[in-house]
């Protein structure tokens, strides 16, 4: 219905078409079509509302070769984005698995790139962050930090956000590439920044969760005690953030308060976590070293269901809409219900899987450790 039309109803039928149109809307969400940054969104959810079709097929693969992917795509813009350990970068069609550019550096990567407003954001080995002209791969500008990024970079309003293994969060000027501020942690960072509202928050390898106002660069309190090291990225919903350990449990900190609601262990299905949960519809989903795939109630902590897989999946889960996406380390990709952990679909490939899937627009991209990257979706 056009806005001249509408400007002839009277105000009663204007009033009913207005609240019809409303009700519409409300009934049919517009889901995004992107995954922008390695965790899906800011808060680091990996998560989307946007269910895949019934039916996947594979639609197209790119083979890259070489030491492969250590790290997930991401979807953008209708592209698939991705960085390997060898120091490519590449762009490709997310609709054709056309390649639109390839950039080829002297360097190696090993954490997903992140997109914002045209440029993409990409860290490396030693540390350094390249902005790169999305549309043709030009370099921007790049920043020199100190050893590897190990995490997807992150944003606030005009600032990046990224991690090294030097301990450093750093906060850099998305249009200059400048540094606005520093915060260390005095021990490695392997996760990405989650960001809720204006603080960020960081589980470290020193065993804490550090809790940093963006804006100023300082800490917010104390750090949050976890018991143990970690390389997760943090997970947030509502007003609560997620932290699996290398020790085997999860942690669920209250905010703005920064107290422990409650911490899952069970020596059964957690012996270690090395990647992140996904937190959706009240649920938050978990691989553990151990084989097992697990759901928990994001409120108790209590387990809902619980899978065996034929082999551990370092790749951190995902969940689209009401299934659960898994890319293990046998080669295989798996769907499962989200209320009651039932397989779904499975496609098995030659070698792993290191690096989470990525869900946009009907489609389900994961690239291997071999170097190649598999787009599945309804032809």
């Amino acid at each position: 219905m056009n806005t001249r039309r509408i400007s002839k109803l009277q105000p009663k039928k204007m009033l009913g078409a207005v609240c019809c149109l409303l009700m519409c809307c409300m009934a049919k969400p517009t889901f995004a079509i992107d995954w922008p940054v390695g965790r899906g969104n800011s808060a680091g959810t990996g998560a989307t509302e946007e269910s895949l079709p019934e039916s996947l097929e594979l639609l197209w693969e790119v083979e890259v070769g070489g030491l492969g992917f250590d790290a997930g795509p991401i979807i953008a813009d209708g592209k698939v984005f991705a960085a390997d350990a060898d120091g490519r970068v590449l762009a490709i069609d997310l609709a054709t698995g056309k390649e639109a550019w390839r950039l080829e550096l002297e360097t190696g990567f090993m954490a997903s790139p992140a997109y914002r407003n045209g440029v993409l954001y990409v860290g490396d080995l030693n540390g350094t962050l390249f902005a790169l002209i999305a549309d043709t791969g030009a370099e921007k500008w790049k920043f020199a930090g100190e050893m590897e990024v190990d995490g997807s970079p992150n944003f606030y309003e005009e600032t990046v956000l990224f991690t090294s293994r030097g301990g450093s969060l750093y906060a850099v000027a998305m249009d200059s590439g400048e540094l606005k501020w520093e915060y260390e942690t005095g021990d490695q960072l392997q996760c990405g920044a989650t960001l809720v509202g204006k603080r960020t928050f960081l589980g470290g390898c020193d065993g804490f969760l550090h809790v940093v106002d963006v804006e100023s660069g300082k800490a917010v309190g104390k750090p949050l005690p976890i018991n143990g090291p970690t390389g997760s990225t943090p997970s947030a919903t509502g007003d609560t953030i997620f932290v699996p350990t290398y020790a085997g449990e999860v942690f669920a900190f209250k905010q703005p308060e920064n107290s422990v609601s409650w911490k899952f262990k069970d020596e059964k299905l957690s012996s270690e976590f090395k990647n992140s949960v996904a937190i959706s519809n009240g649920l938050i989903v978990a691989t553990s070293r151990n084989r097992q795939l697990f759901a928990i109630d994001a409120t108790s902590g209590d387990v809902i269901w619980q899978q065996i897989l034929r082999k551990r999946a370092d790749a951190s889960p995902v969940i689209a809409g009401d299934q659960v996406v898994v890319a293990a380390a046998d080669g295989r990709v798996l769907r499962f219900d989200l209320k009651t952990g039932e397989e779904e679909w499975m496609f098995e490939v030659k070698g792993s899987f290191l690096g989470s899937p990525a869900v946009a627009d009907g489609r389900l991209v994961v690239a291997s450790d071999r170097g190649t990257i598999y787009c599945f979706g309804k032809k």
